[in-house]
């Protein structure tokens, strides 16, 4: 991989790790606190940042800039459903998503390191050791194999429908939120975290574009996996591989301006949880074809139906899991 491509990647995944830390952006928590504290402010930074994301990347590939296609999945559904909600049930018991335990990673959480070694040992056991079988078995399970579903081809109408009546919806649920902000906190307001995370995604499209010639946008589990293979073996490096390595560089350099950045170590059975949490998530992902970034995000910013349903059993995994894990324990004191 050409040094001045992989230096880009790096740039851009930690400008996307030093946005995650400053607006303590974490799939686990915007989803999670849905249900648990019914609370919809990460969630609203979340829909937004799909909103920046969907209108620019979709613009840059009308202009001819870019092709969105390497995010567009065939729609293998019984892995996305199964995949998608072993993911979100993992990033409950990791403490958080992907994204969350990589730029936790930058900030020197202990727990969260143990988190991302089990997502690339999972990620790995799924693809080509031990689960292969499994994996190979269940994505073969295709809804019109060869061919990427997509919301507009689904649909058969024009993708910018789609994109402006969704987006205007979101926008609408967006600014309705009478939530206050404590100007005097250093972190980014979530508004502004939406917006910036939704800015990366579409640079990342535009700089993979412009500087592999094949456009891609932001993923974290097939390149984490590829990381550790990159480590132990013989794997290679590529755009997003460079992304994963620069999440946690940015989250540190924020987590150093900001005072943050410590040493800290959960107690041991956390820590074996955030493991076990880490390596589900890496089954769940490798088998789903992604996780929320790379679906709930790029997947979903290209329209797709396969990042639609993976999406939706995430959420439904992440909710399972803390209904079990602090909601029902809690109903039966």
């Amino acid at each position: 991989m050409d040094f001045s491509v992989a230096l880009s990647g790096i740039a851009i995944g930690a400008a996307f790790g030093f946005v995650l830390q400053r607006g303590r952006f974490c799939f686990n928590t915007a989803f999670r606190d849905i249900l648990y504290i019914k609370n919809f402010t990460l969630f609203r930074a979340y829909i937004l940042a799909l909103i920046v994301a969907t209108l620019g990347a979709n613009a840059l590939e009308m202009l001819g800039v870019v092709s969105l296609g390497s995010a567009r999945q065939e729609l293998a559904w019984i892995a996305n459903i199964l995949g998608g909600y072993v993911f979100g049930v993992g990033m409950v018991l990791a403490g958080g998503s992907a994204s969350g335990t990589w730029y936790r990673v930058g900030e020197g959480l202990i727990g969260s390191w143990m988190a991302a070694l089990g997502f690339m040992v999972g990620a790995a056991a799924m693809k080509s050791g031990a689960l292969s079988g499994v994996f190979a078995y269940l994505r073969s399970f295709v809804l019109d194999p060869g061919t990427a579903v997509t919301m507009n081809g689904a649909l058969g109408i024009n993708r910018w429908i789609i994109i402006l009546i969704a987006s205007a919806i979101g926008l609408v649920f967006v600014f309705r939120s009478r939530q206050t902000y404590n100007p005097a906190r250093t972190e980014f307001h979530w508004r502004t975290t939406g917006i910036l995370i939704g800015v990366v995604i579409v640079l990342s499209w535009y700089l993979s574009g412009v500087l592999t010639g094949s456009a891609t946008g932001p993923s974290l589990t097939a390149p984490s996996e590829q990381l550790l293979s990159s480590i132990v073996g013989d794997g290679q490096w590529n755009w997003n591989v460079a992304l994963v390595v620069g999440v946690p560089i940015g989250s540190f350099m924020s987590a150093r301006g900001l005072h943050d950045f410590s040493w800290r170590a959960p107690r041991a059975d956390v820590m074996v949880q955030q493991l076990s949490g880490g390596l589900m998530m890496g089954m769940g992902g490798m088998l789903a074809g992604g996780c929320p970034v790379g679906h709930g995000l790029t997947g979903l910013a290209a329209l797709s139906v396969a990042s639609l349903v993976t999406t939706v059993f995430i959420i439904l995994g992440c909710w399972s899991m803390v209904y079990l894990l602090f909601m029902r324990s809690a109903a039966l004191k």
